[in-house]
């Protein structure tokens, strides 16, 4: 029985700290090495990669980073480009990658390694993101602000990148999504304590935004079950549902942005299911920040109604997430997702950041994987 493993990380600014990082960052940098070499995925889908792929190809090769034991899927045409304008890789390919932003704004990208060897025989590759706007017909899509009649438009800032994958000629794309930050510069709480409008303001006009995208990324899986009726598919990476989730969905939003991906459940053929359904509850998060929002409603009258969580909240979030169809279940499927093959990887994440200072912690993000067997 042969498996692969599939990883997704948010790998906190990996761009700063290549080509060369600073002095002060070299320990963090190994420490990523470290990680990554004893996490030991197949497929590693990198969010808050670099914009300079370059970089990132000299990282991957070099004996001081990963070897050369992955090799980084691309877009077909990738190099004709970059030799065009070698002296910008980043500006010289956001159009090809659809990713937005300048040097300082536009270096979180999404990138997919895969093991040396699987690339070659996989034929790995990534789709041009005009076949997914031509599938969902909208490279841009207008967007209300509550209450309001009056339209903007919006689009992915990251564009979400599309590995194609064949297995015994069975085709698999893994979908990687970073969706829109949810920074908030307003002052949450006033003097007395209270939130105060602006803020609420604020993080209601994210939260849109960040739903549309999550809707985009539904409509294009919907568009791939109108072309065949059982497509593999996996959606994975960083959906930036946090912080302040539960607040805001359960007084405003009333529902999630998973739920948006995942699709209706009484259309249960074309339904995601969650790698982590049956992954123990109390690990079930890839977060730990102090969410001061979600602090501040639970103290408020009528917070004591609220269902028990087996996670607290306020302390542990789960943003990071690989979903997949259905085609992947099932008694006699293959390639297939069995019970219990999804984790966080807490025990490798804990075992190598206990042993650094917090400034030199690998990641802000715990990883997620899953097995595929073939």
């Amino acid at each position: 029985m042969t498996t692969i493993k599939l990883t997704t990380w948010n790998i906190e600014h990996l761009g700063r700290l290549l080509p060369e990082p600073s002095h002060n960052e070299e320990t963090r940098l190994q420490a990523i090495v470290d990680q990554i070499t004893e996490l030991d995925p197949d497929i590693l889908c990198v969010i808050e990669g670099p914009g300079n792929l370059p970089d990132l190809l000299t990282w991957v090769k070099a004996p001081q980073g990963l070897g050369g034991r992955y090799h980084v899927a691309t877009i077909p045409g990738t190099d004709e480009i970059l030799q065009q304008n070698p002296a910008n890789p980043r500006k010289a390919l956001q159009k090809l990658y659809a990713m937005q932003g300048n040097d300082s704004t536009g270096n979180q990208w999404i990138w997919f390694l895969v093991r040396d060897g699987l690339f070659q025989d996989s034929k790995a590759h990534l789709l041009n993101p005009k076949i997914w706007q031509g599938l969902t017909r909208q490279a841009k899509w207008p967007i209300h602000d509550w209450g309001n009649l009056s339209h903007k438009t919006h689009s992915h800032w990251r564009h979400p990148q599309t590995l194609v994958m064949e297995f015994a000629n069975v085709e698999m794309e893994f979908i990687g999504v970073h969706l829109k930050s949810k920074i908030n510069r307003k002052n949450p709480f006033d003097a007395e304590g209270h939130l105060t409008t602006d803020y609420v303001n604020e993080a209601l006009r994210s939260r849109v935004r960040l739903a549309t995208e999550a809707h985009d990324v539904r409509r294009y899986i919907e568009r791939r079950f109108e072309q065949e009726p059982n497509p593999r598919i996996f959606v994975c990476g960083d959906a930036n549902d946090g912080p302040g989730r539960g607040y805001f969905e359960r007084e405003f939003l009333y529902f999630d942005l998973v739920s948006n991906i995942q699709g209706d459940v009484l259309l249960a053929r074309r339904f995601l299911n969650h790698s982590l359904f049956d992954f123990e509850d109390s690990l079930r998060w890839s977060t730990n920040f102090r969410d001061r929002v979600e602090e501040w409603s639970r103290e408020q009258p009528g917070s004591e109604a609220l269902p028990s969580e087996p996670v607290d909240s306020t302390r542990f979030q789960l943003i990071d997430h690989i979903l997949f169809s259905q085609a992947l279940v099932g008694r006699n499927v293959s390639p297939r997702v069995m019970a219990q093959a999804g984790l966080v990887e807490h025990t490798v994440h804990q075992r190598i950041n206990s042993l650094l200072p917090e400034s030199k912690q690998t990641s802000d993000h715990v990883p997620v994987s899953v097995t595929i067997t073939l």
